[in-house]
């Protein structure tokens, strides 16, 4: 059986009820698992079928109700936010006293975010593991050039290996382009998916 099952997964014989509804199992009502989270539910709580490319599930697979909220969100997120990331945005960052214009993205592999200077191709300036992202708080949001509402400042916070937690604080510049609000406003997304998705798989790694 592989390893990266959950608990919840692995004692699937030893649970008595449905982990949503609480009812219990019988010849009838029989046990389901989620291949997202593994929690142990019933066929009515765990009827939604869905890919989960991610996870190597390229046919639709059972997911339970909350998962099935958050893979479609995650769907989305993938098809259109995480390019966004990847591609990159000129960014004010702040420290201390100064504000330096720096080009922020995503890492190809999607584990790092890489600030560095954006017209030089030396070291990053900051490569933050996206797993050491401990929090985001939004300072801003403004209307871009379309009228819509998105993030124009927020403050990263992330503690790496050893050390004490840290942030760092990201706006967009005078005069900038749409994409700078739209990578804050994906970036927003990111985290915030992070930490739904950490609740429920229950894991902060």
């Amino acid at each position: 059986m592989s390893s990266w099952w959950p608990a919840s997964y692995m004692g699937c014989s030893l649970s008595p009820t449905c982990m949503d509804c609480k009812k219990k199992f019988d010849f009838i009502k029989r046990r389901h698992h989620c291949r997202r989270c593994g929690r142990v539910c019933c066929a009515s709580c765990c009827d939604t079928r869905m890919a989960l490319p991610r996870m190597c599930f390229l046919d639709p697979v059972r997911v339970c109700s909350p998962c099935a909220d958050i893979t479609l969100k995650e769907n989305h997120f993938y098809n259109k936010e995480l390019k966004i990331l990847i591609t990159g945005a000129i960014l004010c960052i702040a420290a201390d006293t100064t504000s330096d214009l720096v080009h922020c993205c995503l890492s190809s592999d999607h584990r790092y975010l890489i600030v560095s200077g954006p017209m030089t191709d030396s070291g990053p300036l900051l490569s933050i593991p996206m797993h050491r992202m401990t929090g985001l708080l939004i300072g801003s949001r403004d209307k871009d050039r379309s009228g819509s509402c998105l993030v124009s400042a927020l403050i990263l916070q992330y503690c790496l290996a050893g050390e004490e937690e840290k942030e760092v604080s990201l706006a967009v510049p005078p005069d900038s382009a749409t994409s700078a609000f739209i990578f804050l406003t994906a970036l927003e997304k990111a985290m915030f998916m992070m930490q739904e998705s950490r609740a429920v798989i229950g894991t902060g790694e």
